[in-house]
């Protein structure tokens, strides 16, 4: 079913855990399988993401897809990590079932999560500094 590749970065993902400094969170989740995704994400002055990790609760395609894209968000900016789609994730992720495909709607869903933390946390650091009007 899944290639040799695709299970060698199931068993081993350079993109998984915890990211200490993260300043944006994303979260998404599937109600019927249940996959459960947290895109975390270190993002600088310049709204240029550093880093990228994930945690999640799935199987071999929703890992995957996570490593992919945290793979796919490192040196973008903001605008660019938004514009990271499903269709995207999928074309490097080249065996995942047809059943599976919803796990890139998730990882989508979940760095679109991210972006929006992260601008709810400047306008919330803003507020406290007295930089809004």
């Amino acid at each position: 079913m899944y290639s040799a590749k695709t299970l060698e970065r199931f068993k081993n993902p350079s993109f998984a855990g915890g990211l200490r400094g993260a300043n944006a969170t994303g979260r998404a989740e599937d109600e019927i399988s249940k996959d459960l995704i947290k895109i975390y994400m270190v993002i600088d002055e310049d709204g240029v993401i550093d880093n990228a990790k994930f945690k999640a609760f799935g199987g071999v395609a929703t890992i995957v897809a996570c490593d992919i894209a945290c793979q796919m968000l490192v040196g973008k900016s903001l605008e660019e990590a938004l514009s990271i789609t499903e269709e995207e994730i999928i074309s490097e992720f080249n065996d995942i079932p047809l059943d599976r495909k919803y796990c890139a709607t998730l990882v989508e869903e979940a760095i679109k999560n991210a972006v929006e933390d992260y601008y709810k946390r400047l306008e919330k650091l803003e507020k406290k500094m007295g930089f809004q009007d």
